[in-house]
């Protein structure tokens, strides 16, 4: 519930402030923010911090999907829209089984800490991708 109640509430934001700031470092940052809270989070022991924790990822979860989803929009021409779109979400879910597949083999071997590391390696491949993307100029 803490994980819903947070994202719900950080979305509408993260839409305002990838419109103002830029989608770009909006994206940037809370994928670095992200990771960390990753490596955190899973040496968190269980009660009232837990729930923080897995508040704040999911904060920082859901502030990288607004922006995220409107740059992905941006970069191709509405004429190809549909294809980058499918093509895209394809390419997401292949990454998704193959990093679930690692995360399986990394719990085996090293538990959850090592599963935390697999997501936050991965997830700091998002802002690798992004920090050289310019941002088209959409005019309003």
């Amino acid at each position: 519930m803490a994980s819903g109640i947070a994202a719900i509430a950080a979305s509408p934001l993260s839409g305002w402030l990838s419109d103002h700031a830029g989608k770009r470092s909006v994206i940037v940052w809370s994928n670095v923010i992200l990771a960390f809270l990753f490596l955190l989070v899973a040496r968190i022991g269980w009660g009232v911090w837990l729930v923080l924790g897995i508040a704040a990822l999911s904060v920082a979860a859901s502030a990288r999907q607004a922006p995220l989803h409107a740059l992905s929009t941006e970069i191709v021409g509405a004429e190809r829209r549909g294809e980058y779109i499918a093509v895209r979400n394809a390419a997401s879910q292949v990454g998704i089984a193959i990093i679930a597949s690692i995360s399986a083999f990394a719990f085996d071997s090293g538990g959850f800490g090592a599963v935390s590391l697999v997501a936050c390696i991965a997830t700091l491949l998002v802002p690798i991708c992004c920090i050289w993307l310019k941002e088209p100029r959409v005019l309003s």
